[in-house]
């Protein structure tokens, strides 16, 4: 048996990752939310990701939403929600902001409804 660790590069680095400083909990299909961060201006993309449901080495509900965002300096960001029950069914997800680097934040958990 063997155990492997993965340790990204960026959990080392001081103060690198995007922080998410408010949004809210609840979001309703095809609506706009307001995402505050400090690190607006550094924000390339917007996701929401749904938490795994594995039964059977099989994850069912494996989701990751692109969600389409304005930025308006200089810590804000407008992000459109989907519409579509179909891309992204009702229940929590995990909201992320990914920086330049690609490197994510820490997760904000959201309600869609």
């Amino acid at each position: 048996m063997r155990l492997e660790i993965f340790s990204p590069p960026y959990l080392f680095k001081a103060n690198t990752r995007p922080v998410i400083q408010d949004v809210p909990e609840e979001i309703k299909y095809d609506s706009k939310i307001v995402v505050r961060t400090p690190q607006a201006t550094q924000v390339k993309w917007v996701n929401l990701i749904r938490p795994g449901l594995t039964t059977h080495s099989f994850n069912g509900t494996q989701r990751l939403v692109d969600v389409p965002f304005t930025l308006v300096p200089p810590d804000t960001l407008n992000a459109d929600v989907p519409g579509d029950r179909n891309l992204a069914p009702p229940g929590w997800y995990m909201l992320f902001l990914t920086d330049q680097d690609d490197i994510p934040s820490i997760a904000q958990w959201v309600h869609l409804s």
